[in-house]
């Protein structure tokens, strides 16, 4: 958590830095596939291993709805209401297989861009991702890690766009590159962050969202490019 925190302070006092590019990468099915399991019980008893993202989204979705809960994330409101949410397999990087087709983008830091590995895992695990980051070859001291913890990861994009306002009164980000897996997370960017008329006024002229989806096909991993239209 402290982590989290000193890297927030760090961003929102480089206001003036000329950042063209902020660099925004998710880890788990991004950066490497893990294997990770997040097992659950529910107040009635029933309980249920979920062995990857798609069955955590599915599972969780499911049973915010039979309970009424709308968050975003709603694990946390989950356990309030009595669900068991053990994610102690999150809290270290477990048996990694490095995506390279993402990894090999990571090693080259431009000079005019920020990297952040942004990631729903809780704030524990920060440092064992920058470990990872550091065994694979990745200079972590040139990454900054975010645990969203429950926020949504448009929300955490347009607090940063608008922490960064340049005398003009725009923000100084003009581009921001997003490598994801997860479907779930790139609608809610496109929406928060694309479609946001809310924060319109914000965007530089030449201001660009690219993401790039990260989908396994076939056993290979390959990148599927999206556009802010």
């Amino acid at each position: 958590m402290k982590l989290l925190f000193e890297n927030w302070r760090k961003f929102i006092t480089e206001v003036e830095e000329p950042i063209t590019t902020l660099r925004i990468f998710d880890f788990d099915e991004t950066i490497a596939h893990t294997r990770s399991e997040t097992r659950v019980t529910a107040p009635n008893g029933s309980s249920a291993t979920l062995r990857d993202q798609k069955e955590f989204e599915s599972y969780m979705q499911a049973a915010a709805k039979k309970e009424g809960i709308s968050t975003f994330d709603p694990v946390s409101e989950l356990q309030r209401v009595g669900y068991q949410i053990d994610l102690s397999d999150f809290a270290i990087v477990k048996d990694p297989d490095e995506i390279t087709v993402v990894t090999s983008i990571i090693k080259d830091f431009p000079a005019d861009s920020k990297t952040y590995i942004m990631t729903a895992r809780r704030g524990q695990s920060l440092g064992p991702i920058m470990e990872y980051l550091d065994e694979i070859g990745i200079d972590s001291s040139n990454v900054r890690p975010i645990a969203t913890q429950g926020e949504s990861k448009g929300d955490v994009m347009v607090t940063m766009l608008r922490q960064k306002i340049m005398p003009d009164g725009k923000s100084n980000i003009n581009r921001i590159e997003y490598y994801e897996d997860s479907q779930k997370n790139i609608d809610d960017v496109l929406q928060k962050v694309c479609s946001n008329k809310d924060i319109d006024h914000l965007k530089p002229d030449n201001f660009e969202l690219i993401i790039y989806k990260v989908k396994n096909v076939a056993g290979q991993y390959v990148l599927q490019k999206i556009e802010c239209e």
